[in-house]
């Protein structure tokens, strides 16, 4: 069946097996996949160099930092979520993802406290101007009575993500023997492979002004 197709007509095909929702939510668990992840890298880092009697201080700079962005920027980012293609936004913000995240590779190179924290704070401010996209979306992709359905799930995966990255995190540093550089390479492929879901979902219009 497909022996006649072309490449570009193959491509086409294989992306079309999965609807946009299920590229969409596979988008968004890798982010929030990654978001746990990293922010925990840059913990078990600092307490490392820094001492176990550090640790407080650490888990309260760095929660800090990455709430805040999403009290900064949340409400412009729906407003962006208006006035351009949600999709549009999804995939500018995959790739800003992946942009930071390699460049977290060369913070924990640096042993950078700043350059890492900076890095976790571009981190959560792609994830802010990814949210309204993300629920905005939803409309524009599955139909009105299955809205709900698909919050459901959003959010179940979301969660499930949290709980991943978690453990990811802590055996990531394990099999690596503590090696933070390779663990933020895993986090760079998430991302790179966040890109390439999110560039599967198809292109919505813009539905404001």
């Amino acid at each position: 069946m497909l022996k006649g197709l072309n490449h570009k007509e193959l491509t086409i095909s294989l992306i079309r097996k999965f609807s946009s929702f299920t590229y969409l939510n596979i988008t968004q668990f890798l982010g929030a996949l990654n978001d746990n992840i990293f922010k925990l890298l840059i913990v078990y880092q600092f307490i490392e160099l820094e001492g176990i009697e550090a640790s407080h201080s650490i888990l309260a700079i760095t929660g800090a930092i990455f709430v805040l962005p999403f009290l900064l920027f949340s409400a412009s980012s729906g407003t962006l979520a208006d006035r351009f293609s949600k999709r549009n936004i999804i995939l500018a913000t995959k790739i800003l993802e992946l942009i930071t995240m390699l460049l977290g590779v060369l913070a924990f190179a640096n042993h950078s406290k700043w350059g890492s924290y900076a890095i976790l704070f571009l981190l959560a401010t792609q994830s802010a101007v990814f949210g309204p996209s993300k629920y905005g979306i939803l409309p524009e992709l599955v139909p009105s009575d299955k809205i709900s359905k698909a919050n459901g799930l959003m959010t179940s995966f979301t969660f499930l993500a949290i709980i991943m990255g978690t453990f990811c995190a802590s055996f990531l540093i394990e099999i690596t023997g503590r090696n933070f550089i390779f663990a933020s390479l895993f986090c760079s492929a998430i991302a790179l492979a966040g890109v390439i879901t999110s560039y599967c979902i198809e292109y919505t219009p813009p539905t404001g002004t």
